[in-house]
């Protein structure tokens, strides 16, 4: 199979505590540490279903986040993976990052100590506009772009968007560990689907991912 090189671009944008002091998103800050969007269920226009895992603030809660004008909490997830929960994300700034054409986000997203990071890799034309984009919204505090020459048999290439969401989820909660850190259940749990789905989608990502390993020798 012969080798077709494109160049992608990739780019995180920064906001931190200054650059959200006047915003909708400074009301983040006083409910948590940290916050991990780890998955997108449904992109919309109007909004995106996530999953998020929480760390709140002293004294803050589920109810906090839920108070956000722009979030609507739709599920606990587990309360096992401590309390991942799904959420209706009806935020401008979620909505035009999800929806912009041929750009895509890299998850998981961490908006962490009032400053938040997005990762967005995509065609150069699409970024730009994207940067365009956000700094007329709400202007970045730190813009990083790097060009990534990708051949068209890379990882994130092989893989479909949904197996490689199982399987990063995978790596990042242990599930390789020996001991295991978690089960296929409690994996499927945090991604909303059956086990047998989640599974169907991680064996087949396994596999691929170690034939392209072979092929990378």
């Amino acid at each position: 199979m012969k080798k077709q090189h494109h160049t992608m671009r990739e780019v995180s944008v920064s906001w931190d505590r200054d650059a959200l002091v006047n915003t909708d998103l400074a009301l983040l800050d006083e409910v948590v540490e940290r916050l991990s969007f780890i998955g997108n269920l449904l992109i919309t226009p109007d909004g995106v279903r996530q999953i998020i895992l929480p760390v709140y603030k002293e004294g803050k809660a589920l109810e906090d986040l839920e108070a956000l004008p722009y979030i609507t909490v739709e599920q606990v997830v587990n309360e096992r993976e401590g309390g991942a929960l799904v959420i209706w994300n009806t935020h401008a700034l979620v909505c035009l990052a999800s929806t912009t054409e041929n750009i895509y986000i890299m998850l998981p997203t961490e908006y962490e100590n009032g400053t938040l990071i997005l990762t967005f890799r995509g065609i150069p034309q699409a970024i730009a506009s994207f940067v365009k984009l956000s700094k007329v919204f709400l202007p970045p505090a730190d813009i990083r772009v790097r060009d990534i020459l990708e051949e068209g048999d890379t990882l994130a290439d092989v893989l479909t968007h949904r197996q490689h969401e199982c399987y990063a989820l995978a790596i990042q909660h242990g599930y390789y560990n020996e001991p295991k850190a978690i089960t296929i259940q409690a994996l499927a749990d945090i991604l909303g689907i059956a086990r047998s789905t989640y599974q169907e989608h991680l064996q087949t990502a396994e596999t691929v991912v170690l034939k392209w390993a072979g092929e990378q020798i």
